[in-house]
């Protein structure tokens, strides 16, 4: 398939040549037609030419989700450049890590942002072999400080390019690198995924064959954009494949819901923690929300009792399983299956294999409903992390890529994720799988979110601790706590503790942060 030009942005001037008129994207009070949208896609795409980047050249963006993000990105792709998101959450060493690291040659900042990089130790070496870039062109992000004169606004970094003569997009094919996304690091030292053309293109094949999506579709794109399931669960394909994205910034749940009802939203990436937050609004019983057809849930198990409360609304949850390193999805649970499988992540995607493997033996375990960690294999799946051969030649065995989540299957086939490796408590010398009981309490009355961790502990080897949030109010006991989840899991497993916080720590993808919550766990 070498020879077959997959580039997105050439899928998308594909759909302004047929269809010009029909609506691209909606951002604050704008909406972009398909004309619209190459026309500025190209206009960006001239700008980075005239500014020297070229094939292969990393162009990076921090800042909230936008019509810009989706912009650059095409327009990168369009001059066969990569596409590099920075998670908006980072600190400034962190961001000066990874530019560090991948060395754009053009990095557009949102003013929010500014100071993250002005914090920079090492800002004077990054403008020597980069162009900043500020934001000045988006009214939901507009300029509230000075800029620094080492900036260069995007306005003008657009005009730049009015001489430029741009041709078709480049043609990119199946190993050709189109994003440059690092992990969120939350077990160490993010590393920087390098999908390609193809890895992004098999996704959408896999989509394509087992989910019901269809053309013309509207879709919400509300998760965080930096992330994959945020930009290639569903979105960048909806553009490809001629559907309507609404873009929101950033998460705000009852604004979710009223945009569901208001768009006829059909499609959308969310993760757990979002339903449950627009599950506990006081508009949730308000809001027709019946059109999502495609409400893919991944980041974590869905707990039964969320699957139900949508399943009064007309909506089937539907689960899956992946990380940025299979772009992202690997398996999936048909609506059909929702509430016949709760908790299940479904079956491998049509062109995804998975294995379920001893990690000490590195056997295939066989028997339904033993564990062991989740393998795949297929062309969704990243050749590797950028310059990094130890953590690539790790991840790796014979061509399988090792997920690091432990996970089974049951006897009808159907695949289960229990927990990450790294995040296992081993208490009394039991295996304690922090997924399972955080499941167990979700629907624990009055509580907003629940994460489970272990803390060192002489006697048991590691105690375990539940750290939760609740609403205004509530301020459940352990002995509380362990009574409701005895029912659903053994008296092992239960928390010997609990840390009530106003808001349990998550990352920037919406996943519980363990690294900050154990280390809150263990001053308490």
């Amino acid at each position: 398939m070498k020879d077959i030009n997959i580039n997105a942005a050439s899928g998308v001037v594909r759909q302004e040549k047929f269809f010009p008129d029909h609506e691209a994207l909606v951002y604050g009070d704008r909406a972009w037609t398909y004309a619209d949208l190459v026309e500025d896609v190209r206009t960006y795409a001239k700008a980075l030419v005239a500014n020297g980047v070229k094939e292969n050249d990393r162009v990076a963006y921090l800042g909230l989700n936008s019509a810009n993000f989706l912009i650059i990105t095409l327009a990168a792709w369009w001059v066969g450049a990569v596409y590099e998101p920075l998670n908006f959450r980072l600190a400034p060493l962190e961001v000066e890590d990874l530019v560090k690291r991948s060395r754009p040659k053009v990095l557009i900042v949102e003013n929010g942002h500014q100071e993250v990089i002005e914090m920079i130790p090492s800002l004077d070496v990054l403008r020597e072999s980069t162009a900043l870039i500020m934001v000045d062109n988006d009214q939901l992000a507009p300029i509230q400080r000075e800029v620094p004169e080492y900036f260069q606004m995007l306005s003008a970094f657009l005009a730049d390019g009015s001489n430029v003569e741009l041709a078709d997009p480049v043609e990119r094919h199946e190993s050709d690198l189109g994003i440059l996304m690092f992990t969120s690091g939350t077990t160490g030292v993010p590393k920087g995924v390098q999908l390609s053309h193809g890895n992004i293109w098999w996704n959408s094949v896999n989509v394509d064959s087992l989910v019901d999506t269809r053309r013309g579709d509207s879709n919400l794109a509300v998760a965080p954009l930096f992330h994959i399931g945020g930009l290639n669960a569903l979105t960048i394909r909806s553009i490809v494949r001629g559907g309507r994205t609404i873009i929101r910034r950033t998460f705000d749940p009852r604004q979710t819901l009223r945009d569901i009802e208001e768009y006829k939203i059909n499609q959308s990436f969310l993760v757990p923690a979002m339903l449950g937050a627009m599950q506990q609004t006081d508009e949730f019983e308000k809001h027709d929300i019946s059109s999502l057809r495609a409400l893919i849930c991944a980041g974590a198990p869905v707990p039964p009792v969320l699957l139900e409360q949508y399943k009064t609304k007309g909506v089937n949850v539907q689960q899956a399983w992946g990380l940025t390193e299979t772009a992202p999805f690997a398996t999936y649970l048909p609506a059909e299956f929702t509430h016949l499988k709760p908790g299940s992540c479904g079956i491998p995607m049509p062109y995804t294999e998975v294995r379920i493997v001893d990690p000490a033996t590195l056997q295939d375990v066989e028997t339904p409903g033993e564990t062991g960690e989740m393998w795949a294999k297929g062309p969704n799946i990243t050749g590797g992390y950028w310059e990094n051969e130890d953590a690539t030649e790790a991840a790796f065995c014979d061509g399988w890529f090792r997920s690091g989540d432990i996970g089974y299957r049951d006897e009808d086939g159907y695949l289960f994720v229990v927990d990450r490796l790294k995040d296992m408590i081993i208490s009394g010398g039991e295996n304690i799988y922090p997924a399972e009981v955080e499941r167990a309490l979700a629907g624990f009355p009055g509580l907003t979110d629940v994460a489970i961790v272990g803390r060192p502990d002489e006697q048991w080897g590691e105690k375990v601790i539940a750290v939760i949030s609740c609403k205004p109010g509530e301020n459940p006991t352990v002995e509380e706590i362990r009574e409701y989840a005895t029912a659903h899991v053994a008296r092992y497993k239960l928390p010997k503790e609990i840390v009530v916080l106003e808001a349990v720590p998550r990352n920037g993808a919406g996943k519980l942060d363990k690294v900050t919550i154990r280390s809150i766990a263990s001053m308490r």
